[in-house]
């Protein structure tokens, strides 16, 4: 890439927060400077992906458009996990969002009713996306107010040589999972390593929802919308169960309540000490470049009685601000974007598979298991779009409040009443 004719800047900012104490922060820039003898457009891509191996992907597809339009610089600015939430929410009531920006579910829901997203429904590369993906992001007036990257999945990790020194096999049912995982309570070591973010309402959804994505799901999610006390009701089994985890000593709160995703839990899990890991296949590359001596891989989670269930959604969302200035050059970097090439590109470095109609499966060896899931529809979308409900953060109040203490008779009623919020 030539630097003297356009700019990239990749802006990493890893704040990991404990209560109101920071514990670590890193800020990387890369930069090229623009050629003085030429007029720059400058857009703005704003995210949370801020690891290296994003970046380099990130990196590659912003070159490729850049090269393709000299006159214009793409900054990408990266900020790791619950802080990009925080800077995106001062940002959105500024009113100073970026042209792009990565959204979720409740967000696009809470932007789009007020106009802010701007409609993408006139790109090109919206055909080369699944069926399953179009019934995601394109509304029943037809508009689009997001496009998916890819498919992440949030999985069981295993520790293959910790269950073999045990004499332990690897769960492939519900039994199965209760057996192990009371067996290593007894020996005072607690089972399964969970994040503070999203391990504990993906498990709700995947034990809750699997019969509802087996039938007419697009019935039932209608039905949600209209009576928001039916997904209550509907996501009790899952609740109950992680009450009952957390009464048969499998998860620790304490320690849930202080684990960042892809970070903590990864630290945790690397430690070689601990049979299980609830959190996205997206971090199997991470786990393999911490260099643990142990053997171990990606499974489904397997909950049910009869068998395993994969959690997965589209994932790593972007949309468009409606009052950017440059809305055509802006449409014409997320047509690049969600071309066939840079979608795999990143898809493979996520460990996640493509939402375009595309057999292409990534090349990472240990989410096999769940590949193997996701083949033969074992599935649950853990957050549906179709949901005109604040699931995601209805699910995240009510987890943090069980792992302080609330029964799952009181997280359903609470949960009953922010989602008719």
């Amino acid at each position: 890439m030539n630097g003297c004719k356009r700019i990239l800047s990749i802006i990493l900012m890893s704040v990991i927060l404990t209560g109101c104490s920071q514990r670590s922060s890193e800020i990387m820039l890369i930069e090229n400077e623009p050629s003085e003898e030429q007029e720059h457009m400058f857009l703005s891509v704003f995210g949370y992906k801020a690891d290296a191996l994003n970046l380099i992907a990130i990196e590659k597809i912003l070159n490729r458009f850049m090269e393709e339009n000299p006159d214009i610089i793409v900054n990408y600015e990266g900020v790791k996990g619950i802080e990009y939430w925080k800077a995106f929410e001062r940002r959105a009531e500024a009113n100073v969002l970026d042209d792009v920006f990565m959204v979720d579910h409740d967000r696009v829901i809470n932007m789009a009713d007020k106009g802010k997203l701007a409609d993408l429904s006139s790109l090109s590369t919206i055909e080369n996306y699944q069926d399953r993906m179009k019934e995601q992001f394109i509304s029943e007036d037809g508009s689009v107010y997001f496009l998916p990257t890819c498919i992440s999945f949030y999985g069981l990790y295993i520790n293959y040589s910790l269950l073999e020194a045990h004499g332990q096999k690897v769960p492939e049912n519900w039994s199965d999972f209760m057996e192990v995982c009371d067996y290593f309570a007894a020996k005072g070591i607690t089972p399964v390593i969970a994040n503070n973010y999203a391990s504990l309402r993906k498990l709700i959804a995947a034990k809750s929802l699997y019969s509802v994505y087996q039938q007419d799901t697009a019935s039932a999610i209608k039905e949600f919308n209209r009576e928001p006390a039916k997904l209550a009701n509907t996501l009790r089994p899952g609740i109950e169960m992680v009450e009952e985890m957390i009464e048969r000593k499998w998860i620790d709160c304490a320690e849930v309540l202080e684990t960042e995703q892809t970070s903590d839990d990864l630290k945790l899990f690397v430690g070689g000490n601990r049979p299980f890991m609830v959190t996205g296949g997206w971090a199997a590359i991470r786990v393999k470049n911490m260099e643990s001596d142990f053997s171990y891989g990606v499974h489904a989670f397997p909950i049910l009685d009869d068998g395993s269930v994969l959690v997965v959604e589209g994932n790593t969302c972007i949309s468009v601000n409606a009052g950017s200035e440059h809305l055509e050059e802006v449409m014409r970097l997320v047509e690049c974007i969600t071309q066939p090439d840079s979608i795999w590109e990143y898809c493979d470095s996520q460990s996640s598979y493509t939402p375009l109609q595309d057999d292409r499966m990534p090349a990472d060896r240990t989410i096999l298991p769940a590949t193997e899931c996701f083949e033969c529809g074992r599935i649950v979308l853990g957050s549906d779009f179709r949901l005109d409900l604040p699931v995601d953060a209805s699910l995240v109040e009510i987890t943090w409040q069980m792992l302080n203490g609330m029964p799952a008779d009181e997280a359903v009623t609470q949960l009953k009443q922010l989602l008719t919020q």
